[in-house]
């Protein structure tokens, strides 16, 4: 969960102070309707709601987790999933550091699509772009039309984190993200935060913003 800055560092709950903040941009990609805005509702607030309206063009979150000495800001955008606004994707994962691609374990389609959202990425991203994997709606695995093992594969063949997920239960929805901050470089150099908000001539940014505080 996010902490508030005090003095001389990020308080966390223990009393211990954290010596640096840096801020990542993520982006959140797949199909209409497999879950997207339901992983980050959980991530972000802890909640869960059974019909979740569909995301019109992109919305923005924003959360905080610590890895040892550095508090990690996720700066999110979740992105919609229609045919529609698929034009509109690079402006999103444009400059970003990391990206969570979605697939309904339930929908081969959605695994089919997943696919190309990466090869996107690999194309388009930046070149050290960290990738994730999410096999959503791990609590429905009875009615599963994805394997494990063929998306662990693939994920393996491709150099993806990946994780089956469940927002409804919160099966492996912080750890995914936890696994993100992980890889995710943390000793750029100091200065101040940056507001990462895609715009019209933004330029693309291989590496986050951290700074000592």
């Amino acid at each position: 969960m996010a902490n508030n800055q005090r003095g001389g560092g990020i308080q966390r709950p223990n009393g211990a102070t954290q010596n640096k903040i840096c801020q990542f941009k993520l982006v959140l990609l797949g199909e209409s309707a497999v879950g997207k805005s339901s992983l980050v509702l959980r991530f972000v607030k802890g909640q869960f709601h059974e019909y979740q309206e569909s995301t019109i063009g992109a919305a923005f979150l924003t959360q905080t987790v610590h890895i040892e000495e550095t508090a990690v800001k996720f700066e999110i955008w979740d992105t919609a999933g229609q045919e529609r606004y698929h034009s509109l994707a690079p402006m999103y994962y444009r400059g970003a550091q990391a990206a969570i691609v979605v697939y309904d374990i339930q929908n081969q389609d959605s695994f089919v699509r997943a696919q190309t959202w990466v090869k996107e990425l690999q194309r388009q991203a930046s070149p050290n772009i960290v990738i994730a994997l999410a096999g959503n709606k791990a609590d429905l695995a009875a009615s599963r039309a994805v394997d494990y093992e063929e998306a662990k594969q693939y994920a393996d063949e491709n150099g993806l984190l990946f994780m089956e997920t469940s927002a409804k239960t919160a099966v492996n929805v912080n750890e995914i993200f936890l696994a993100i901050a992980k890889k995710l470089p943390k000793n750029e150099g100091t200065g101040p935060q940056q507001n990462i908000r895609p715009s019209g001539n933004e330029t693309n940014r291989t590496s986050g913003n951290c700074c000592n505080k």
